[in-house]
């Protein structure tokens, strides 16, 4: 991708659909509970979700490579050390100053906000081109095995956990798609090596 104003605004798409999926049912619950067992980054979870959904296709993995590094250096050098003092100011706010300290806290989370978006932008400058679309009803297995493919670097067998959170965000993104073939498309992605 390299237009910028197309690249603005899959951006801008990419972090509203981001934002609306989390916010829904289960789904904050779900990224949460992954990212804290797996080190998962939501931002390039849900842009893996997305970019699958929105026909930019299938990313094999060299072209998950591709896609993320920038992104994953930018959520471990910038997203991981804001994440970290954001939620030590929460545990030990100085005495008397609870309330100025928890004004920087959210301060602090509106820049890692912020800083999320960049790492979608980044992964959308860095998505490869020609990557083979499915034809736009079954978009949604494009989906299911980017997510699984970004998934599976951290979670190298498909444990009950990831599957299960996976599926319920996929859910979630392509309600009209059942559990069982979710899974399976996800599934099947842990297969391939």
């Amino acid at each position: 991708m390299s237009d910028t104003d197309d690249l603005d605004a899959a951006a801008a798409r990419l972090w509203q659909f981001a934002v609306a999926l989390y916010e829904m049912e289960g789904v904050k619950a779900a990224c949460l509970s992954i990212q804290a067992r797996y080190g998962i980054s939501i931002s390039l979870l849900l842009g893996a979700v997305w970019a699958g959904g929105a026909g930019y296709g299938r990313l094999g993995a060299t072209d998950l490579e591709t896609a993320i590094r920038r992104g994953v250096e930018w959520h471990r050098e910038i997203i991981e050390p804001m994440r970290s003092l954001r939620r030590r100011l929460r545990q030990a706010p100085p005495k008397g100053l609870e309330k100025t300290t928890e004004r920087l806290r959210r301060a602090v989370l509106d820049q890692e906000l912020e800083a999320e978006r960049i790492q979608q932008r980044l992964f959308l400058e860095d998505f490869p081109a020609g990557c083979t679309a499915a034809p736009e009803p079954e978009r949604w297995r494009d989906a299911a095995a980017n997510a699984a493919l970004y998934t599976r670097k951290s979670c190298p067998r498909p444990e009950r956990e990831a599957l299960d959170a996976l599926v319920l965000i996929l859910q979630t993104a392509f309600p009209d798609v059942s559990a069982g073939a979710l899974a399976g498309e996800a599934e099947a992605v842990w297969q391939v090596r």
